[in-house]
């Protein structure tokens, strides 16, 4: 592990002063020794079947930036991921006082695998890096006054078969976060010291009433008592001076001018839901013939849709590479083994037996999907184990039905229910050749 100090410029020196007095999010470097905060994003298994067409072991010498990495969630659940594989961890970031906390976790889990520089993504090329497999940039570019700066900044770094992992606000679902932030400017009028905003934005927060937008709807007692609780979550959401949020159209832009090509959305936090699943407007179509028109309609247009239909989506995850053809896993390729992330699907195949042709539904994380069973889905989702190829799954049920049931009618039935968990992030793909990845209690999420 060593140490760079590259003396950030003074690029966005309001947003630096922010995170040097309140680093962001709050951790305490003590925690390690209890629980690994998982930042779903960043598991192996997603990047591998998103990014890597399931192909990627992470190995030799395989090197991750991590640009603008706060306190540390996503460094350090990177670098515990690959504390046994040849790869390293790149931690840049522009606030001293975050990196020191996300080394003290470092130093917490004997993390040996991370080289520090405090610096501004700006200036990557100042550092002479070689280039980057991956690039994980969450909750930053869009605290840039010209965030395209940052993603050309980041493109540069970027090795041509590599990919990034990004995060963006989403314009529609933080529509109450700004108009929070509107009052907070309202109530700061003429208000410079930072100490002294936040005590007038805590005793905002403390009398909003419950037509309020940043309460109605939801859990307002809990959410006020988040941000009295958490002074730096209070500063970044409601006062951050540098913000702005993004469309789905907006991010497939944002990426053009970069020469980078969107992969796919993935699923973020549960609460609230930004699963991938939520970027497909059929589930709220009843209409037939409308139904038919959006069907036909481009790809990024459909998931502009289905953002405005639900209006739930504050943040926007997805991974992107400078070409998105061939990137993620195929069942088409039968030496993939699927395998299940964060879900316990023992109960699935007892669940879908004598369903065929009837709908099931599937409760996930305050989510629900609702797909079709097919008359071998049982027995298929029961040869999942993990370690087999679709191929080895299905000789085994042809086996079991006594070659009755042919490779096209099972890898239908497959199908059916690969595609609705699949926009869960809970079903995915790796090639045979790449050995199982660890899963993680997941306790605390990023």
């Amino acid at each position: 592990m060593s140490e760079h100090d590259d003396t950030p410029s003074n690029y966005a020196s309001n947003v630096r002063a922010q995170y040097e007095a309140y680093p962001f999010p709050l951790r305490d470097p003590r925690d390690e020794a209890k629980r690994l905060v998982v930042a779903e994003q960043e598991c192996l298994g997603k990047l591998n079947h998103f990014c890597f067409g399931g192909r990627q072991s992470f190995g030799d010498g395989f090197r991750v930036l991590v640009a603008g990495g706060g306190t540390g969630d996503h460094t350090i659940f990177l670098a515990e991921q690959l504390r046994d594989y040849d790869a390293s961890v790149t931690y840049v970031d522009i606030s001293r006082s975050s990196m020191a906390i996300a080394q003290a976790r470092a130093r917490a889990r004997g993390l040996k695998n991370i080289e520090w520089h405090h610096s501004s993504i700006l200036d990557l090329a100042s550092l002479n890096p070689a280039p980057f497999d991956l690039v994980s940039c969450t909750g930053v570019l869009h605290h840039l006054p010209e965030p395209e700066r940052g993603i050309d900044a980041l493109r540069r770094v970027l090795a041509p078969q590599g990919a990034m992992s990004l995060m963006l606000y989403g314009r529609t679902g933080r529509l109450p976060v700004y108009a929070g932030q509107e009052l907070m400017r309202l109530v700061n009028s003429g208000v410079d010291d930072a100490a002294l905003k936040i005590r007038n934005a805590r005793a905002t927060v403390q009398a909003l009433p419950d037509t309020n937008w940043l309460l109605r709807g939801q859990d307002a007692k809990g959410i006020v008592r988040n941000f009295l609780e958490d002074e730096s979550n209070l500063y970044d959401v409601l006062i951050h001076e540098q913000d702005r949020a993004y469309s789905v159209p907006e991010i497939y832009d944002f990426l053009a001018g970069a020469d980078l090509e969107l992969i796919e959305f993935t699923s973020f936090h549960s609460d609230p839901p930004c699963f991938r699943y939520m970027y497909d407007p059929m589930p709220w179509i009843t209409d037939s013939a409308l139904a038919s028109h959006v069907a036909k309609l481009p790809r990024a247009t459909q998931q502009a849709i289905a953002e405005a239909i639900h209006c739930m989506l504050t943040c926007h995850a997805f991974y992107a590479a400078p070409g998105s053809e061939d990137r993620i896993a195929s069942p088409e390729d039968l030496e993939m083994v699927p395998f299940f992330l964060y879900f316990d699907s023992s109960s699935l195949a007892q669940h879908f037996r004598g369903a065929s042709g009837r709908e099931c539904g599937l409760n996930y994380r305050q989510s629900t999907v609702h797909f079709e069973v097919g008359k071998y889905s049982a027995p298929m989702m029961a040869a999942i184990d993990g370690s087999r190829s679709l191929a080895e799954m299905i000789d085994m049920v042809r086996a079991e039905t006594g070659g009755v049931a042919t490779k096209s009618e099972l890898l239908e039935d497959f199908m059916a229910f690969y595609r609705p968990l699949n926009c869960l992030d809970i079903l995915l793909l790796r090639h045979r050749s790449v050995a199982p990845f660890r899963e993680y209690p997941l306790e605390v999420v990023a």
